[in-house]
């Protein structure tokens, strides 16, 4: 139930603080959100509904929204401006709702959300004090603080990069813990988004107190940063959901891939097609993480400036999603951004295809560094011992188990014989290398990580094997688009015996990593961290770089992509944090391809340095 405000704003304010009253209660987890919620619902009838607002009809119609499953799904009104179709509009107060099932959903447990309204003003509360501001007057939306307002509040940091578990059922930490020492947070900028300037339009119906804004604009802010789940409309239903969901990126439909992708093939409206790049244009503006960088005043600008504004404009689906395509490809060219997946609508994606610049040496590098690696005298295997030296090879960082479940008996077996297998679970990886090497009468003196066929994965991994090896690693991250910035120290339990002290690492070994010009993303970060600690001896060449953290997007039109989020991995120095988008040096470099993998060769080398 939407409340009133009981009192009028200051006009000497920038933006509305208003206190927060409640608009209902948040919905469990299991609940999923039923027709009829708000008010508005029962006032417009769904087939006959239309409002009149100066110049603007407004339309509602009821709709089936899918939550990252077919089965799993709910009823809610979707509206239409001036009758355009294709271009769906959600009720603020629908879309709390939606955002409470949504977020406990995917596990915030003590998620929720208020809305209050004063006329052309609207305002979402967290129940953690942050806010949401929509202003339809001036067409604006402020988050006091973006970061926060989106940020799980069962998280105590504001941009942790662990996101597993790290306690159990009965309240015991777990394999890795964050020390509270150490650990800081600064909180970043006011931001605001002027829908005005990029022609989208937000629409207050005050007959009926309705709050319209595009779906897409909502869902690229609220959904896809933080949950890593996108909006999509195909005109039959609503779907919140990833390309897993769809089955799209294992080549095969789930039914919820089928029901999504069986409406038709065919053009936007002009007013879709013109929202389409109005949206990409907002959301790429503030959502893209290596804009300075790149030396992008705006999106727009860029767009005009490379040729591809008028396709990526245009109504043909198989036109604009080529033009996306391209565009990501040769001018982003970052290897974090791609083009995955195009619109339910599109037939033939009109692109030119191809890889730029970065995307071919990289695949260059992975050749050459593959090839050298299968060339080598006897097999390269996870996890080896050469005399005195244990090499542990993996090629991307994840884990596959609840964290709980490595206490399980046998639940760190021998790791196989692939270091490039996608099964490969690195916890598990460093669990059992760390038996071997603080086993009984064990030989090992040095330890040398080879991640120079490591393409990247999952910061969790990363976190635990830095803090293995170092004993406690600081691991530091900013936001491009508020400024944010945030370190965190962790630790972990690496002999699984419920404590974490000084068992627990290997730091006392001589520690190094083995790095290439495919190292890239979380294979970048980790000897990053470990050059900062003047701990670790880097070996090799230059890293691959790739500081980002990864967001997945869709379009107005259901075109599915990545880009660099504003999440960027750091070193501190001097109390300022540093992007590590270029790479890091190596301490001793190595030329020849094959001297990476000759593993005796490098021993006797490694031997030779201390």
């Amino acid at each position: 139930m939407r409340r009133k405000l009981a009192f009028l704003l200051s006009a000497a304010l920038t933006f509305a603080m208003i206190p927060g009253t409640a608009a209902g209660e948040a919905l469990p987890a299991e609940a999923p959100v039923q027709a009829g919620a708000s008010d508005q619902t029962e006032a417009l009838d769904p087939e006959e509904a239309q409002t009149e607002a100066g110049e603007v009809s407004v339309s509602m119609e009821m709709y089936t929204y899918y939550m990252e499953e077919y089965d799993n799904n709910f009823e809610m009104p979707v509206y239409f401006v001036n009758g355009v179709k294709d271009l769906p509009f959600v009720d603020l107060a629908d879309w709390s709702d939606v955002m409470v099932t949504l977020y406990h959903y995917c596990g915030y447990v003590d998620y929720a959300l208020n809305m209050d309204i004063d006329g052309e003003l609207a305002m979402y509360t967290r129940e953690n004090g942050y806010s949401m501001f929509f202003n339809f007057a001036e067409g604006t939306i402020v988050f006091d603080d973006y970061d926060a307002f989106t940020h799980t509040a069962e998280d105590k940091a504001l941009l942790d990069m662990v996101s597993m578990p790290l306690y159990n059922e009965e309240g015991d930490k777990v394999v890795m813990e964050r020390l509270e020492q150490g650990s800081f947070d600064r909180y970043g900028s006011e931001i605001t988004l002027n829908l005005n300037d990029y022609g989208i339009p937000m629409c207050w119906v005050e007959e009926e107190n309705l709050y319209l804004v595009p779906m897409q604009t909502l869902g690229d802010f609220l959904i896809a940063g933080p949950l890593g789940v996108d909006v999509f409309f195909n005109e039959a239903a609503v779907f919140l959901a990833t390309e897993s969901d769809f089955g799209i990126d294992v080549e095969e439909y789930t039914p919820l891939g089928e029901e999504f992708y069986s409406a038709p093939y065919g053009t936007m409206s002009p007013e879709l097609a013109a929202y389409n790049y109005s949206e990409l244009c907002l959301a790429l503006d503030h959502l893209y993480g290596l804009k300075e960088i790149h030396d992008i005043t705006n999106f727009d600008k860029i767009f005009q400036e490379t040729g591809y504004a008028h396709d990526l404009s245009d109504p043909d689906p198989n036109v604009s999603d080529g033009a996306l395509a391209d565009f990501i490809e040769y001018y982003l060219d970052d290897l974090h951004s791609s083009f995955e997946f195009p619109s339910y609508r599109t037939q033939k994606v009109e692109a030119i295809g191809g890889s730029g610049l970065s995307s071919m040496q990289d695949e260059i590098n992975s050749r050459i560094f593959s090839e050298a690696r299968k060339a080598a005298d006897g097999e390269i295997t996870p996890y080896q011992e050469v005399g005195n030296t244990a090499y542990i090879t993996f090629d991307n960082f994840s884990y596959r188990r609840n964290p709980s479940e490595y206490y399980e008996e046998g639940a760190v077996p021998d790791p196989g014989t692939d270091p490039a297998s996608e099964e490969m679970d690195t916890i598990g990886l460093m669990l059992y290398a760390h038996q071997q090497i603080t086993r009984q009468d064990s030989p090992i003196e040095n330890v040398v990580i080879d991640v120079s066929l490591n393409g990247g994965g999952n910061l969790d991994a990363c976190a635990f094997t830095a803090s293995w090896l170092l004993g406690e690693a600081s691991l530091s991250i900013r936001s491009s688009m508020t400024g944010a910035t945030s370190t965190g120290v962790y630790r972990v339990d690496a002999n699984l015996d419920g404590s974490f002290d000084e068992n627990d690492t290997i730091s006392d070994k001589n520690l190094y990593c083995l790095i290439g010009p495919y190292s890239f993303s979380a294979g970048n970060l980790l000897p990053n961290v470990l050059k900062s600690s003047s701990k670790v001896t880097l070996l090799g060449q230059t890293s691959g770089g790739g500081s980002c953290s990864v967001l997945h997007m869709s379009t107005a039109s259901g075109a599915i992509f990545n880009i660099s989020s504003p999440y960027r991995m750091s070193s501190v120095k001097n109390g300022s944090y540093y992007d590590i988008d270029l790479g890091i040096e190596p301490d001793c470099y190595i030329t020849k391809l094959e001297n990476f993998y000759d593993r005796q060769a490098l021993t006797d080398y490694i031997n030779q340095l201390f």
